[in-house]
């Protein structure tokens, strides 16, 4: 097993072709801090991987993949939990360079035959039976807990995208309609022979300047200072968001065990029970799992540092535009 604590990093975006021109994509480096080999993989690549570590590990929340052609960043989050970290299909994915092994790798993870319900047959857990009722609430409290989290993402998701449509939009826009404003006044004054003109004229355009410039800095502030915000909401929140269909699968054994119970020989309930504590100890660790990074100091660390920086970054955008619009009132001291 992997003893390490490991990253990946996204970065490097090119654009390739292929078919002699006829199509083009961009392509990712990817680099993980376990083996320091760096490959070369496609925003499909990464899809495809996703939609396999999804149908084998059904009781494991992975992480959304980001948007579709970001530039760059940390995958960190993707090998978060020992049992993904080493999974064939992923060291294949971060590790192999030659095109051959590659699709090979691809067709081997396709066939997996341990994918999904299967999957439970290579997990090995405590031999002492749980009591149903009491992972029941267990697990009760933990989907309040996710939902409770959830919906507080999803809060703030949206504040942060009404904000970044307003600014890159309206906001933006009516800036620049002022600089046509000053523009249009400027030009008034063109026409008038009196001796202050000239210096009224030059300090309304000198305005009318400025003012588009901070519509245009209004779009740079939510791409720049806001957009990363948005994309850790986004993955934090869609982690959460697969443990609604984690829970689901448990609550489906659990469902079929007591259907079944009392219509059964005590050898075959005994049986679906061992497969019922099987699914209940895979949703305990990885609740516990979930439930430890939320708690953690790296967590919440993360947090602490993207609001801090977020907060920061906006206070200065505001100070240089107090300061712009002071040097622009200083103009008309004449």
């Amino acid at each position: 097993p992997i003893q390490q604590y490991y990253t990946c990093t996204v970065d490097k975006p090119k654009k390739e072709t292929k078919l002699k021109g006829l199509k083009s994509f961009i392509a990712y480096s990817l680099t993980s801090t376990l083996s320091r080999i760096q490959v070369s993989r496609r925003y499909k690549h990464f899809d495809w991987l996703h939609d396999q570590l999804s149908a084998k590990y059904i009781m494991i929340a992975i992480p959304p993949l980001p948007e579709k052609q970001v530039s760059g960043g940390s995958c960190s989050e993707s090998v978060s939990g020992v049992l993904v970290c080493e999974a064939e299909v992923w060291l294949h994915f971060i590790t192999c360079t030659d095109e051959k092994e590659w699709k090979n790798g691809k067709r081997k993870a396709e066939k997996d035959e341990y994918v999904g319900g299967n999957f439970f047959n290579c997990v090995t857990v405590p031999q002492s039976p749980l009591d149903i009722g009491h992972v029941e609430r267990q697990v009760d409290k933990f989907q309040r807990s996710v939902k409770s989290t959830e919906d507080a993402m999803r809060v703030m998701q949206e504040r942060l995208s009404v904000f970044q449509k307003l600014f890159v939009g309206p906001v933006k826009a009516n800036w620049q309609k002022m600089a046509l404003a000053f523009v249009t006044l400027a030009q008034s004054f063109n026409t008038d022979d009196h001796p202050g003109s000239n210096r009224m004229v030059d300090a309304l355009k000198q305005t009318a300047h400025h003012y588009h410039q901070i519509g245009d800095d209004f779009e740079m502030h939510s791409r720049n200072d806001m957009e990363p915000v948005a994309e850790s909401l986004y993955s934090f929140k869609g982690t959460i968001q697969t443990a609604p269909d984690i829970l689901h699968v448990h609550k489906q054994a659990i469902q079929k065990y007591r259907e079944n119970e009392g219509k059964l020989s005590h050898a075959d309930a005994e049986r679906i029970k061992r497969r019922v504590d099987s699914t209940s100890y895979a949703v305990l660790a990885e609740m516990n799992h979930l439930n430890t990074e939320k708690a953690s100091n790296h967590s919440i660390e993360d947090v602490r540092v993207t609001m801090h920086t977020y907060l920061k970054r906006q206070a200065d955008f505001y100070q240089r535009m107090a300061n712009s619009l002071n040097e622009m009132a200083k103009l008309y001291e004449f």
